[in-house]
């Protein structure tokens, strides 16, 4: 039985993967399933602040996972499950790539972003000699120090609510979301996901983003989900 469900923002719950407005049928959708007792929660690389007023003004029960899996929020108490990064790194690696700060940058603690969101050869050699994580959400490249990844806040997250594997359902679009994907039971991508991710999705969503979010939801209520 699934008791929780968590969902990307960037590209799932919005109207599409290169928007940011939030899609109004996935709220809906989502409120319909906190309505029916089943925990709602974000996982996300977005910075603690974003995704703390998100989380309120939707009016959310499940927590929330933030800044690639470092920061986790669950009955109003914050988690910092990575260590706190050097500037002095920041700048090496913003310097060294000709990056430019995401404009969340200025409210993070574990997690940065830079654009362009081009992951090069070299910057993955960079990160791996300095014993960092790095990925490419589609949307910035990041960089923390290891453990790191959204696949390490969902572990904590899960820890703190005691929940099994096989009660969590998660949905998202891009290559972030392969950790994530891997601490969760039911794995659901939107229809215009990273195909890297839809091999390794239990479901696979007709519709695109928020509205692929909406479909999940009402087969899922509808018991036509095999959980």
């Amino acid at each position: 039985m699934i008791k929780l469900f968590l969902l990307d923002l960037d590209g799932t719950l919005t109207e599409d993967r290169n928007s940011t407005a939030i899609d109004v049928d996935a709220i809906n959708a989502i409120r319909t399933l906190q309505n029916n007792g089943i925990k709602v929660g974000l996982v996300s690389g977005n910075s603690y602040p974003v995704l703390r007023g998100l989380y309120t003004y939707l009016n959310l029960n499940g927590g929330f996972v933030a800044e690639n899996g470092c920061i986790v929020f669950f009955e109003e108490q914050k988690y910092r499950v990575c260590k706190i990064m050097d500037k002095n790194i920041l700048n090496e690696f913003k310097s060294l790539f000709k990056l430019k700060d995401t404009w969340q940058n200025e409210y993070r603690e574990c997690d940065f972003g830079f654009t362009p969101a081009i992951l090069t050869d070299a910057m993955v050699e960079w990160a791996k000699s300095r014993g960092l994580y790095i990925r490419s959400s589609g949307y910035a490249v990041h960089i923390a120090y290891k453990p790191a990844g959204k696949g390490v806040g969902v572990k904590k997250l899960l820890e703190l609510q005691g929940l099994r594997k096989e009660e969590v359902a998660a949905i998202g679009d891009s290559l972030t979301d392969v950790e994530f994907f891997n601490e969760v039971g039911l794995k659901v991508a939107v229809g215009n996901a990273d195909e890297e991710l839809k091999t390794i999705a239990d479901f696979i969503t007709t519709n695109k983003s928020g509205k692929g979010v909406k479909e999940f939801v009402t087969k899922l209520l509808r018991g036509e989900i095999n959980v």
